[in-house]
């Protein structure tokens, strides 16, 4: 019983240890807020792999949170924001970047990879009938000189 009351005691300092404070932002209408919730679930945390900027806990994480927060606040658009990234930290920095010659790989690539794969796909197929057809016509041919 003491062991496990160790162990409790272990998982409730730990879970002190990994909180942390929620943002409290303020904005003027819940329109904003919701554009302001949508909007840091949209961009990409330059520091972190694939996260957002709302689910990172990264401090440039922080400062681009508060700076669409100034944005939306001063009134810019969900496009002036989006376009105000994009500058600062290129096209990576949204999760959906456009469809132009420097992203021509990222949006292509896998239909690429896909059609090949099918091709192999069908020549392995089709080898492998053929295999098997030489292989009868090989057997037919050793049971008549077993006759």
């Amino acid at each position: 019983m003491r062991y496990f009351i160790q162990f409790t005691l272990l998982l409730l300092l730990i879970q002190v240890v990994s909180a942390q404070s929620i943002d409290a932002k303020e904005f003027l209408t819940v329109e904003q807020e919701q554009r302001y919730q949508n909007l840091i679930d949209e961009i990409r945390c330059p520091v972190c792999q694939g996260q957002s900027i709302g689910g990172s806990n990264a401090s440039l994480a922080l400062d681009l949170r508060q700076k669409v927060q100034q944005l939306i606040v001063s009134g810019k658009t969900d496009d002036e924001i989006h376009a105000f990234m994009v500058e600062r930290f290129g096209d990576f920095v949204v999760f959906k970047p456009p469809v132009n010659i420097s992203t021509y790989a990222l949006w292509f690539a896998p239909f690429v990879f896909f059609l090949v794969g099918l091709v192999a796909l069908f020549r392995s197929t089709k080898s492998n009938v053929i295999k098997t057809s030489e292989e009868e016509v090989d057997l037919e041919k050793a049971k008549s000189l077993l006759k």
